[in-house]
């Protein structure tokens, strides 16, 4: 059957039953590029069509305010998010597929190995401890012993309140990428790494995406405003009167606090 068990194109039974009837230089052009066209259609297809629906529940959820903006502009520029997510993560990761079938090494294909080795490692929140207490010197101990506990508690949380969040988009994809892209699962140590800095840069746009439209939108941008380049959106924002910013970072601490707004 050409068709897999979710109604999509099996590309690899697809060629073996039409191969011989191509014209030739089309059917060299596939042969010699069978990888290129497995991927394409069996991988990459399948993943961004069902990753779409996925992360839109998953946005909705991270980024509550989105539901209800209604104006279209703003609507293209979320959905924009949502059909980009992950396409040049899938060709990245393609490449390293490939470059692993090839012999080659990572560490000579990525001059910046040892740099990215540090970049992949999990993170862990930057309490404060009392190598800074020499800064405070207007505290008493007791007052010193009150604020450390203070500031760690909202560093901690809001480090946690990150990490889950990263922790709830890598985990979609990455079932996604686990039951599509099975060549996976034969990266070494050093592509692991690799991939993880990949995985990484994906999210970080994911979340750049989305913080700038929430801010946007928490902030009452004008629709027309939209598609303005960061520079500009940062002379504007950095312009605003400060009742508008301090109600921009009390809804966001309200957030992290756990309010779904």
């Amino acid at each position: 059957m050409i068709y897999d068990n979710e109604g999509d194109l099996n590309y690899d039974a697809w060629y073996s039953s039409n191969k011989d009837d191509l014209p030739e230089p089309l059917g060299n052009l596939m042969a010699d590029n069978f990888d290129k066209f497995h991927f394409l259609c069996n991988v990459h297809q399948k993943v961004m069509k069902n990753l779409a629906p996925a992360l839109r529940k998953l946005m909705l959820k991270q980024y509550p305010v989105f539901r209800t903006e209604k104006r279209q502009l703003v609507v293209q520029k979320i959905n924009s998010i949502l059909t980009t997510t992950g396409h040049l993560l899938l060709l990245n990761l393609y490449h390293l597929v490939q470059g692993q079938k090839a012999g080659e090494n990572v560490r000579e294909t990525y001059p910046d190995f040892d740099t990215w080795a540090g970049y992949a490692r999990t993170e862990h929140p930057k309490t404060i401890d009392e190598s800074t207490r020499y800064q405070y010197t207007w505290l008493s101990d007791e007052e010193w012993e009150v604020y450390l506990d203070n500031e760690n508690k909202e560093i901690l949380q809001i480090f946690n309140w990150k990490e889950k969040r990263k922790f709830e988009f890598i985990d979609l994809v990455q079932k996604l990428l686990f039951k599509y892209f099975r060549e996976l699962a034969d990266l070494n140590a050093d592509e692991w790494i690799i991939y993880a800095v990949y995985m990484r840069e994906e999210y970080e746009a994911y979340l750049f995406g989305c913080e700038e439209i929430e801010r946007f939108i928490d902030c009452g941008f004008p629709e027309e405003f939209v598609n303005q380049t960061y520079d500009e959106f940062l002379e504007r924002f950095l312009n605003l009167d400060r009742e508008i910013t301090d109600k921009r970072d009390e809804l966001r601490s309200r957030r992290i606090a756990g309010e779904m707004i």
